[in-house]
């Protein structure tokens, strides 16, 4: 019995303690204070991080522009895209200077939406669904390509909505 209690009260405090490591080496809540490089840029020191100096952000980076895992997020939207009240079909935008070089657009198929037994609904509009993206816009400045980041807006799907009516006065 005596021994059964000390085996509870050694399991709590090795409990207590491998907490107590665990929340110590943590990065989590770390306070970690700027201090100042010889340049005059402040450095940051942490054993997670890299050293950076200043704290602007750089007009230049490199970018790895492989996309993975890019077919079967198409796959399942192009289930939904016929089987919406209110379908759509891609048309694929091509632009040899842009990456992606190559972007789907919806368009709306119908004016009106489908009702449940698969009739033309006019009381209800098919409108655009719109996105806002980045895109990278390649500028050849001397022998080797830039690249600027463009915003773009795209059609990713159409939904039924209620008609606009203005009402004249």
């Amino acid at each position: 019995m005596v021994f059964a209690s000390y085996t509870a009260v050694f399991r709590s405090l090795l409990l207590v303690l491998v907490l107590a490591l665990a929340v110590r080496s943590s990065p989590h809540g770390r306070v970690v204070h700027p201090r100042s490089s010889k340049d005059g840029g402040s450095v940051r020191h942490s054993e997670d991080c890299l050293s950076q100096k200043g704290l602007k952000l750089p007009t230049t980076v490199k970018v790895d522009i492989r996309i993975s895992n890019s077919d079967h997020a198409f796959r399942m939207v192009h289930d939904v895209r016929n089987r919406s009240l209110a379908p759509w079909d891609y048309r694929l935008d091509e632009d040899p200077n842009r990456f992606p070089q190559v972007i789907a657009d919806a368009k709306c198929r119908l004016s009106g939406c489908v009702n449940a037994l698969g009739q033309l609904d006019h009381s209800l509009n098919s409108v655009p669904i719109q996105q806002e993206i980045l895109v990278l816009r390649r500028e050849q400045g001397g022998c080797l390509p830039t690249y600027r980041l463009e915003k773009k807006v795209i059609t990713v799907g159409c939904t039924c909505a209620v008609p606009v009516i203005y009402h004249q006065s």
